[in-house]
C-alpha cells in the first residue's frame, strides 16, 4: 500500500485500485477483495486520506483532460467547415443556375480596348567614372 500512494509501484501500474494493490503484494485480486476485505477497506481509507493520485496517474489524467478539448476544438472547428462549404456548394449551384439562363433583356456589346504599350524609359547619359 505504501508504494503505491507514495507513487512508487514496483510490479503494478500504479495507480490506486484494487487490482494494482493485489499486482504490488503479488496476489490474485480475490484474495483482497474476499480473503482480505479489512486490507481493501484500510486501502480505500488510506486512499481517501491521501487524497491524491500518484504522479504517472495525474499526469496521464491530464494528458487526457488535454487531448478531450483539443478533441472537442476540432470536432468544432470541422462542423463549421462542413457548414461552409454546405454554402459555398449552394453558391456554386445558384451561379451555375444563374449563368444557364437565357437572359431576359440582351446585354449591350462591350468594347475591348488595346492594352497600352509600356513605356521605354529614356536612356540616360553615360557616367562619368572619375567621379
Amino acid at each position: 500500500m505504501t508504494r503505491l500512494l507514495e507513487a512508487q509501484p514496483v510490479r503494478s501500474d500504479g495507480k490506486l485500485t484494487i487490482k494494482s494493490l493485489a499486482e504490488e503484494a503479488g496476489v490474485k485480486r480475490w484474495v483482497l477483495t474476499h480473503r482480505h476485505q479489512d486490507l481493501q477497506a484500510e486501502f480505500r481509507d488510506r486512499i481517501a486520506a491521501h487524497g491524491t493520485d500518484p504522479e504517472p496517474v495525474r499526469a496521464l489524467k491530464e494528458r487526457v483532460e488535454t487531448l478531450t478539448a483539443e478533441n472537442r476544438r476540432l470536432r468544432e472547428q470541422l462542423r463549421e467547415t462542413r457548414s461552409t462549404i454546405a454554402m459555398l456548394e449552394r453558391h456554386i449551384a445558384v451561379e451555375a443556375l444563374e449563368s444557364n439562363r437565357a437572359p431576359a433583356a440582351p446585354t449591350p456589346a462591350r468594347t475591348l480596348r488595346p492594352v497600352p504599350e509600356p513605356v521605354q524609359p529614356a536612356e540616360e547619359p553615360p557616367s562619368d567614372p572619375k567621379g
